[in-house]
């Protein structure tokens, strides 16, 4: 692949579909975010960006709009670094054309990647952040063992920018798979969008989610589950409880790609409010995300890309927003943990905590996610509803 300015680069079929939904309502934005112990420092956060993106030339993108498909294209300069004083992180939209589609936002001892989700996902963000620290605090002159992130210093890595769903995709594994119709939404006044961020004590979580044989991911989804049941009695509501839960496919799939390599799972709440029963069926579910369930499922998406491939963008646009549609409606919410982010002593002893944002979407008016470094978990909620009630009480039994 080369490098250069303006080349154009392909876009993966996740890609292309944030690529069309991508609107002011339904963003396809998302951030992670470095909370220091120390004020930042811009003009040296600028030059740590520069390198990066020098590093990670297939990050330093705008999208373009071409008469089959969106593609990227190289820019020529890195993004310049904003002030959350001037744009607050928000995951707000990006534009087509000519910006950048990655935005650092910094404050007064935080740095925020905001990224649209065409170029990458969740882990490989993570380790963006992490790979932008590390640089940020080599330049002012610290030692950072890099082990494990991305070194300025090195060449680029082909390998990093592949698109890792052509590569596993075996269209004979395509199935289908079937969706749940009634989903119960609370119901609620729409506001502008705010995030609300919650610090637990990693140890602590991870002893009570062990206590009922289960993993955090699903000890919060039966929290989450549960009060979003008392909130659908509230409302003398049936309908059922689904969460969309994104799955990092490297864990399957060996790949070093930092573009977007995520696939994801609909977790059904089972009808009953024992805690211990319905832990241990969400338990039963995740057992389910196998690597031959992640292989259907990326591949599903190849062939539906591959039958789409000979359609003019307009067409294919009005086909991907209703495919968009009918699958944020087969949702009560989100909830996506980004896990354990390991870094260097050096970095961690200059962190307060790492914290990860859910852009808005107009029909979830709640979702959820979380991240750790060192003992800290950060519990992010994105809402543009009114009421807080549902997120008080997920916070006060988590």
């Amino acid at each position: 692949m080369n490098f250069k300015p303006n080349t154009k680069i392909k876009l993966d079929h996740l890609g292309q579909f944030y690529a069309t939904i991508n609107s002011e309502n339904n963003p396809g934005t998302y951030s992670v975010s470095a909370h220091l112990k120390d004020p930042v420092v811009p003009v040296t956060l600028q030059q740590a960006v520069n390198d990066l993106m020098q590093r990670l030339p297939f990050m330093n993108v705008r999208s373009k709009r071409g008469f089959m498909w969106y593609f990227h294209e190289l820019h020529e300069n890195p993004p310049i670094i904003v002030n959350e004083k001037d744009f607050p992180a928000l995951c707000s939209s990006f534009k087509m054309g000519t910006g950048h589609l990655m935005r650092i936002i910094y404050g007064d001892r935080s740095v925020t990647i905001e990224v649209l989700h065409t170029v990458c996902d969740g882990r490989s963000l993570a380790m963006v952040v992490s790979s932008l620290l590390a640089r940020y605090f080599e330049l002012l002159g610290e030692a950072i063992k890099k082990e494990g992130l991305i070194d300025c210093n090195e060449t680029v890595c082909m390998e990093e920018a592949e698109d890792a769903y052509a590569r596993y995709a075996d269209l004979r594994k395509s199935k289908p798979e079937g969706s749940v119709k009634d989903v119960y939404v609370p119901k609620f006044q729409p506001t502008t969008i705010r995030i609300i961020t919650h610090k637990i004590r990693l140890s602590e979580i991870k002893a009570r989610a062990k206590s009922h044989g289960l993993t955090i991911s699903e000890y919060i989804l039966v929290h989450i589950c549960s009060e979003f049941a008392k909130q659908r009695e509230l409302e003398d509501c049936t309908s059922g409880i689904t969460v969309n839960v994104p799955i990092d496919c490297r864990g399957f799939f060996p790949s070093k790609s930092l573009r977007n390599f995520v696939s994801h799972k609909t977790i059904t709440m089972p009808e009953s409010m024992n805690f211990s029963d319905m832990g241990q069926d969400i338990r039963r579910q995740f057992t389910g995300i196998t690597q031959d369930y992640i292989q259907s499922k990326i591949s599903e998406m190849e062939r539906a890309m591959k039958i789409a491939n000979f359609l003019p963008l307009f067409v294919k646009e009005q086909l991907i927003r209703k495919l968009g549609e009918e699958e944020s409606a087969g949702y009560t919410t989100g909830f996506s943990n980004l896990g354990l982010i390991r870094l260097p002593k050096e970095i961690l002893d200059k962190l307060d905590s790492f914290s990860f944002t859910l852009g808005a979407e107009p029909a979830m008016p709640y979702q959820f996610a979380c991240v750790a470094v060192g003992d800290t978990l950060t519990f992010t909620t994105t809402t543009i509803a009114e009421d807080d009630t549902i997120i008080d009480r997920i916070l006060e039994v988590l």
